[in-house]
């Protein structure tokens, strides 16, 4: 009976080493664009994460007027405000519609990365701070929160250094630059307010793409939402208190609050 069994065990393990290999050789097509539509997507949200965090350095403003001035003359775009929507929105509706063709064309790794997501589920549910103003702050919360805290720092020490070497090759009365100064840091204040407002036009509601594709929690994704906002509408304060603070060292406070453009906005 062993002797009858062993051919037809070899002649089936024959069988499944040539169906694996006959499924296997035109898997590498499927495996590759798979690799494509990853490496896309995560080297232009680097690039435009990178792009926006060194946006205060010369280089890279100097960059973007060269590229605002080529897209403009050539008809690309239309303006300033075209040139700033394409730069800081086009990567990612770039990124949601790759997204959205890596979900439906690879079902199956959205399926298998939920069953197999134990370092990353490790990283949402482990507890960094627990007592604390923000409640309980996961690891990769944690990190998020450091990384926006770092690009803030960051913006707002270069921004100062810039102003002020600007300022100090003007001749102007010393009182008159302090005011200057707190002028230039409340318009950088509010430039930085921009940027951490782009990041909350990224979709956290339940069948966003873009969450289904990195596999972030809802409930994470609302607290993310809800921290930016906050930390957003703290940076815009700070950025009408300096320029408040200012008209009013100038004596100006009630001719600017007055004023038409102020007016305007308002209604």
């Amino acid at each position: 009976m062993t002797q009858e069994r062993e051919p037809l065990l070899q002649q089936n393990g024959g069988v499944g080493n040539a169906a694996a290999g006959s499924k296997g050789s035109p898997a590498v097509l499927p495996s590759l664009a798979r690799s494509v539509l990853k490496f896309l997507m995560w080297a232009v949200f680097l690039t435009w994460a990178a792009g926006i965090f060194f946006y205060p350095t010369a280089p890279v403003q100097t960059a973007f007027r060269k590229w605002a001035d080529i897209t403009s003359t050539e008809g690309l775009i239309t303006g300033l405000t075209g040139t700033v929507f394409l730069f800081f929105s086009g990567p990612i509706l770039l990124i949601a519609a790759l997204a959205y063709v890596y979900i439906f064309a690879f079902p199956g790794d959205h399926v298998q990365k939920k069953k197999l997501r134990s370092l990353s589920f490790r990283l949402w549910t482990f507890p960094v701070l627990v007592d604390g103003p923000l409640g309980v702050v996961s690891a990769v919360e944690f990190i998020g929160i450091v990384l926006f805290i770092v690009y803030i720092v960051f913006s707002m020490t270069y921004y100062v250094v810039d102003s002020v070497s600007f300022i100090s090759k003007a001749h102007l009365p010393p009182t008159t630059r302090s005011e200057l100064l707190l002028a230039l840091i409340g318009l950088r204040f509010g430039s930085v307010g921009l940027f951490c407002m782009i990041f909350l036009f990224l979709p956290v509601s339940r069948g966003s793409v873009l969450l289904r594709l990195i596999d972030i929690p809802f409930e994470h994704a609302t607290r993310y939402h809800v921290w930016l906002g906050h930390l957003t509408m703290a940076l815009f304060t700070l950025h009408g208190l300096c320029y408040v603070i200012s008209w009013s060292l100038l004596g100006r406070l009630i001719e600017e609050v007055s004023s038409k453009n102020i007016q305007n906005n308002l209604e």
